[in-house]
C-alpha cells in the first residue's frame, strides 16, 4: 500500500489520506480546515474509489462534496454518520452564504445540490462486518469518539492498516469506550490532539459544572452552556439529567437538530434509552421572541458553538453579557483567535460587529471525546504497531519523537514528506 498525507499534518485539520493498493485508490476521510473562511479542504486528489469515513465531524467530512463531485465515488460510513454529515455540510453551505452575502460571492467549493449527490452516495457499514474491494478487506470498529464514529482497519497482502480517526477509550455518559479488540496491527495512522495533555479527572469537570449550573439559577441567573452541537451537546445533557434536573432546561441551535439524528441510532448509545429520558426534561427554543422570553427567568440552555464563533449562542450573550448573576460556561477547547479563546485571555466577546466586555461569570471546563495523553499512549503499547503515523495534532512531530524514546518506529508526515509506501 502506498499511504498520501493530504492534511492534518501537524496541524489538528483538515484531515484525509489517499491508500492506493495498486487496484484500489481509498480515501481516508476528506475534511475541512474549519479555522479557515470559508473552510478550506485538504489537498487536491484525483481518481479515488472509495470513500471510508471516519465519522461526522467537519474537519473529517466537511469537504466530501469536492471529491465526489470529481469522482463520483461511494462513501462508506453509517446511517448515523450519513444524517450528521448531512446536516454538518448544509450549515457550512448556509453559513458560508450569509458571510459572502449571496451566491454569487459564495466561496465554498460546493453548494447545497451538491451536498444533496453527496449524501446519495453513501452506503452502510456495520461494526466488526467485512467488506471487500478487490485485494482489499476493510472493517469498522467503534471508536467511542462520538454516535457513529469509526475505526477503520484495512488488510491488504498481509498487512494490517489501522486509521484511528478520532478516538476515545474511556466510557462517557453518552457512549462506551472505543473497541479495542481487533487483530495484531503492523501499521496504524493515529491523532494526536491530546498527545500532549492529559485531561482532568471527568468526574470533577461533573461535579464542577453542575455546580455552577445550580448556582447560577439559585443567583436568579442563566446558565447558559456553550457546546458542539454533536456529540458535545447530548454528554451535557445526559451530565446534567444524572444529577438531577429540577429547573427549566432548554437547548437551542444545531444541537436541536444533533440529537433527534442520533436518537434514532439508539444501538449507538452506552444506554439505548438514556437520550429519550434526558430529552424528556428538555424544552427546545424555536425563534428569537422565545430566547427574548426564557432568559427572563433563571434556567440553564445548553446552545451552539462550542467556540462561540456564531450560532444561537450569539444573541444569548448579546443579551446576558452585563449580567454578573449569570454564567456563560465553555465544554471544549477553544482554538487560538475564535471568539471563545479571545474570551477567555481578554474578557471580551468579539465576534464579526460585536465587541463586549462580559461580566458574566465565564468558565472552560474539559468534556473532551478524545484521548488524552495517557489514554494514547496506553492504546498504542497495546496495539505495539510495526510503524506509527502521526497526525491530526498541533505538534505531531514532538508526538513522534516521544514514541521514539519509548522503542516506537514513529514518524509525523509533513507536506514535504508525505509519500510512504508500507
Amino acid at each position: 500500500m502506498q499511504l498520501n498525507f493530504l492534511g492534518a499534518m501537524n496541524s489538528v485539520t483538515p484531515s484525509g489520506i489517499l491508500v492506493d493498493t495498486g487496484k484500489t485508490r481509498f480515501v481516508l476521510d476528506y475534511g475541512a480546515n474549519v479555522e479557515h473562511s470559508p473552510p478550506k479542504p485538504p489537498m487536491a486528489v484525483d481518481k479515488v474509489d472509495y470513500i471510508l469515513l471516519s465519522h461526522g465531524h467537519l474537519d473529517h467530512c466537511g469537504s466530501l462534496p469536492v471529491l465526489v463531485k470529481k469522482n463520483g465515488c461511494p462513501i462508506i460510513s453509517n446511517n448515523c454518520t450519513k444524517e450528521l454529515t448531512e446536516l454538518l455540510l448544509l450549515d457550512s453551505v448556509k453559513i458560508n452564504m450569509i458571510e459572502a452575502g449571496g451566491i454569487e460571492e459564495a466561496k465554498l467549493p460546493f453548494d447545497k445540490h451538491d451536498v444533496k449527490l453527496t449524501i446519495k452516495k453513501f452506503v452502510d457499514f456495520k461494526y466488526r462486518k467485512p467488506l471487500s474491494f478487490k485485494n482489499t478487506e476493510v472493517i469498522y470498529y467503534d471508536a467511542g469518539h462520538i454516535p457513529g464514529s469509526a475505526m477503520i482497519l484495512m488488510k491488504n497482502n498481509g498487512k494490517t492498516l489501522l486509521y484511528d480517526g478520532n478516538f476515545n477509550t474511556i466510557d462517557t455518559r453518552l457512549l462506551e469506550g472505543c473497541d479495542q479488540d481487533m487483530p495484531e496491527i503492523d501499521y496504524l495512522i493515529t491523532e494526536s490532539t491530546y498527545a500532549q495533555k492529559e485531561h482532568p479527572d471527568r468526574k470533577s469537570q461533573e461535579k464542577g459544572l453542575v455546580q455552577l449550573v445550580n448556582e447560577t439559577i439559585s443567583n436568579d441567573g442563566v446558565a447558559l452552556i456553550s457546546s458542539f452541537a454533536v456529540g458535545r451537546a447530548q454528554e451535557i445533557l445526559h451530565v446534567l439529567d444524572s444529577y438531577g434536573i429540577d429547573y427549566p432546561l432548554y437547548m437551542d441551535g444545531m444541537a436541536r437538530q444533533a440529537a433527534k439524528i442520533i436518537n434514532k441510532h439508539k444501538n449507538l448509545l452506552k444506554d439505548p434509552r438514556s437520550l429519550d429520558k434526558a430529552l424528556e426534561k428538555v424544552t427546545y427554543v424555536v425563534g428569537d421572541r422565545m430566547r427574548e422570553k426564557i432568559v427572563r427567568k433563571p434556567c440553564a440552555i445548553i446552545t451552539t458553538s462550542g467556540m462561540l464563533s456564531g450560532g444561537t449562542v450569539v444573541p444569548y450573550i448579546q443579551k446576558l453579557h452585563n449580567d454578573r448573576n449569570s454564567s456563560l460556561m465553555l465544554t471544549g477547547f477553544q482554538v487560538p483567535n475564535t471568539p471563545g479563546h479571545k474570551l477567555l485571555q481578554t474578557g471580551r466577546f468579539v465576534h464579526e460587529n460585536i465587541d463586549v466586555e462580559v461580566k458574566m461569570f465565564v468558565k472552560r471546563w474539559d468534556f473532551s471525546a478524545h484521548a488524552g495523553k495517557k489514554e494514547l499512549f496506553s492504546f498504542i503499547k497495546d496495539i505495539n504497531p510495526e510503524k506509527v503515523f502521526c497526525v491530526h495534532g498541533d505538534d505531531t512531530i514532538g508526538f513522534a519523537d516521544e514514541l521514539k524514546q519509548k522503542g516506537f518506529d514513529a514518524i509525523a508526515p509533513t507536506k514535504d514528506n508525505r509519500i510512504f509506501d508500507v
